[in-house]
């Protein structure tokens, strides 16, 4: 084999990272995320919010595979940065 291909075998099987925060001028936009075997709400990458309003869960529902739902200091859409009505 040549270097070549030992090179991109290996990149090949480096897993791919995921960006599970996003952090932007100093403040951590944390991503809402659910369990369902144990039905609790929770932030990525760590932590867990205090309520979470049913307008809030209907937000997440309907954008869990568009990018989803972020939080600050108030709920948004991750991928447009609309804010979501408590």
């Amino acid at each position: 084999m040549n270097w070549a291909t030992i090179i991109i075998a290996i990149i090949l099987l480096l897993p791919a990272s995921q960006q599970s925060f996003i952090r932007s001028e100093s403040v951590e936009v944390k991503v809402l995320s659910y369990n369902p075997t144990y039905d609790f709400w929770f932030f990525m990458p760590t932590g867990r919010p205090k309520v979470v309003t049913q307008n809030v869960q209907n937000a997440y529902w309907s954008a869990r595979t568009k990018g989803g739902v972020c939080f600050t200091d108030l709920w948004f859409y991750c991928a447009t940065g609309i804010e979501i009505e408590e």
